[in-house]
């Protein structure tokens, strides 16, 4: 429940919390730079009436900020993670510019002290509530925003981890190089040599196994926790990793983790379908995933690698 405090009270709270956390950040000098930037966004005075903090993240803390008019969300970190705010607020920008999915605004990225910040939109999430029809309409629209080459203009990230977006003409050696090659030197030793010799020789069955269309604008990490549905019942879609890759990519990252209802696969094939063995295919692209989570959580990610290549190989 949002608790209300007054500002001195919000402070002295904010003093045992700050033991706990590794970014302290919500102090009196902080809470003055947060209110000076959103007065200048609003054109008038505003200051912080209350503060809650939100979980679900396991990078950065997170915060819902009521202000005098309107609530802002704020993601902190260390200040040697300002680029990876910086290009996720570029894709939030992106991603909004498709006009598909509703997307928070992007307000400020900055440094305070020793520490980075990202201050967007606070949307109030409908809780246990699904509306497939409109998350499948709106992914059918963001994935017909093309462009000549597979990649993007520059790196970002998926979790806290570099993404490499190298432009490729050809879908394969894109994901070959910049998603399974890349994420597999970040392994190291993790990576058992059958493993490696495994993915060898998937490598050379990728052609026969693929199918090819243009460049679609994905999310690029979208997993259950990266969506809601907003009070009108729309899909909000948020912490994007965006590329212009292959759109099997998006749905192979929803069905990996489960979360997601059958209606939103069947009302997007009707909208936008998918060539035969799409749902095999799908096995190869969440290689890339279960990689990241081998670099972010352990080898535990392994077996589920073990179990696509052995099916492949």
């Amino acid at each position: 429940m949002f608790t209300t405090f007054n500002i001195q009270l919000l402070t002295k709270v904010t003093e045992l919390v700050e033991v706990q956390l590794s970014t302290p950040m919500l102090h009196t000098p902080f809470i003055k730079h947060i209110e000076d930037i959103c007065s200048q966004i609003e054109q008038k005075p505003v200051r912080l009436r209350a503060y809650e903090r939100i979980s679900g993240g396991d990078i950065n803390d997170t915060y819902r900020l009521a202000m005098t008019d309107r609530d802002y969300f704020i993601k902190l970190n260390t200040s040697d993670k300002l680029d990876m705010f910086e290009k996720e607020a570029d894709g939030l920008k992106l991603l909004a510019g498709t006009q598909s999915f509703v997307v928070p605004e992007v307000y400020h990225t900055g440094i305070f002290e020793r520490h980075s910040f990202l201050l967007i939109t606070y949307i109030e999430p409908l809780h246990q509530t699904e509306n497939p029809k409109n998350f499948a309409e709106s992914l059918a629209k963001l994935h017909q925003t093309t462009h000549r080459q597979y990649g993007l203009s520059y790196d970002n990230y998926i979790g806290r981890l570099p993404q490499k977006n190298s432009f490729k003409d050809d879908w394969i050696d894109f994901y070959i190089e910049n998603r399974l090659q890349f994420q597999i030197r970040l392994a190291g030793n993790t990576m058992p040599s059958k493993i490696l010799h495994q993915f060898d020789r998937l490598y050379q069955k990728l052609p026969e196994l693929l199918w090819i269309e243009r460049p679609a604008l994905l999310h690029g990490d979208l997993w259950s926790g990266n969506y809601f549905y907003n009070l009108q019942g729309r899909a909000v879609i948020f912490d994007p990793a965006v590329y212009y890759g292959h759109r099997e990519v998006d749905l192979a990252m929803m069905q990996l983790f489960g979360g997601f209802p059958r209606e939103i696969y069947e009302r997007y094939q009707a909208l936008l379908p998918m060539e035969p063995g799409w749902q095999e295919r799908l096995k190869i692209y969440q290689l890339y995933p279960l990689l990241v989570h081998v670099n972010l959580f352990g080898a535990s990610y392994l077996s589920g690698i073990r179990q696509i290549l052995n099916y492949f190989t």
